[in-house]
């Protein structure tokens, strides 16, 4: 429904964002999902894109934890799109295959503790906001987080509702080469 800016076509502000992806996702990064922002409204991709940068790519929380996180709350809430791409940047950054499928089928015998407790605590978060109680965060404090990774953590779970409302409403299908890299990683 949605056609994609590609780069080459761009005009120059929205390569510039392109070129900030590049340079913070490298080549693969420069998903369909930002084409598609990049071609319809501008402004849209330049939020989206620095508020992935900020609090996805950056930040205090190891990466390869938060790409995780990002597989486990869209699969929970049915994003094929986001589960997908987010499950190929878990494989691009040497994420442990088995922790993958865990997270994908929905395990709860995660390992280390931390890893487990962060994302049962984004799950529920992003399902349910409301139901998060003091008790959730003391647990997550007892695991080794800081109330400032908690925070992060709490802000990467509405980053990803946000970015599968806007991935769901796109109906946009996965880009041929992260499939490739879902297939042959």
């Amino acid at each position: 429904m949605y056609c994609l800016l590609e780069y080459e076509d761009a005009p120059e502000s929205v390569k510039e964002i392109y070129d900030d992806i590049f340079e913070y996702l490298g080549n693969e990064g420069l998903v369909d999902y930002f084409k598609v922002l990049g071609n319809y409204n501008a402004v849209v991709l330049e939020v989206t894109w620095n508020a992935l940068k900020n609090i996805l790519v950056k930040g205090e929380l190891p990466r390869s934890l938060k790409e995780l996180v990002f597989v486990a709350v869209s699969n929970e809430k049915n994003c094929s799109y986001c589960t997908d791409i987010h499950t190929a940047m878990c494989k691009l950054l040497n994420v442990n295959e088995g922790d993958i499928q865990k997270v994908l089928e929905k395990a709860t015998n995660l390992n280390p503790k931390r890893v487990k407790l962060s994302i049962a605590f984004s799950k529920k978060m992003a399902i349910n906001p409301a139901s998060i109680v003091e008790a959730d965060h003391h647990t997550l404090l007892d695991s080794g987080l800081t109330k400032s990774q908690i925070f992060e953590l709490m802000a990467l779970v509405s980053l990803v509702n946000y970015s599968n409302t806007l991935a769901q409403g796109m109906m946009i299908d996965v880009d041929q080469k992260v499939m490739s890299l879902l297939n042959n990683a």
